[in-house]
């Protein structure tokens, strides 16, 4: 009898294990490699966000997004990012500028790395090279 429950128990956890692996397998399917997340400033002051890789939001969090204007007319903008994880993260961002009608008028080709430590918090500065650009969108990837 405490054989039988042994075996039993040990097939349960097995069997959990198992169900484990397969949803992260499934999930890692469902989302691209390559699926970037958008966090837009908007004329009110507020951010639109648009994820598209449900990971990365248990991950990195944009708390804050400031936005102004240089001297010379250029639009300069500071992320907030904060490590919402246990876990050390890094993750790739870059940036895209729009006009007031939301065309790119600007885009970052490259991809900068941010490491983040548990619980940091980290500030992503840049600024637009057109004077035409009036919003920032933050992209970020998983790394």
């Amino acid at each position: 009898m405490k054989k039988t429950a042994l075996v039993l128990m040990a097939a349960l956890f097995v069997g959990c294990t198992t169900l484990i692996k397969l949803g992260d397998k499934v999930e890692r399917a469902a989302t691209p490699a390559d699926a970037v997340n958008f966090f837009t400033t908007q004329p009110d002051g507020s951010i639109k966000s648009e994820i598209n890789d449900s990971r990365i939001s248990r991950k990195i969090e944009v708390t804050a997004a400031r936005k102004s204007k240089t001297a010379n007319g250029f639009t300069q903008v500071q992320f907030d990012l904060r490590n919402v994880s246990y876990i050390s993260q890094t993750v790739k961002v870059a940036c895209e500028f729009l006009n007031a009608d939301g065309a790119v008028v600007e885009k970052q080709e490259g991809w900068t790395n941010l490491p983040f430590q548990p619980g940091a918090m980290q500030t992503y500065t840049a600024m637009a090279l057109e004077t035409s650009a009036v919003e920032c969108r933050l992209r970020l990837i998983d790394r």
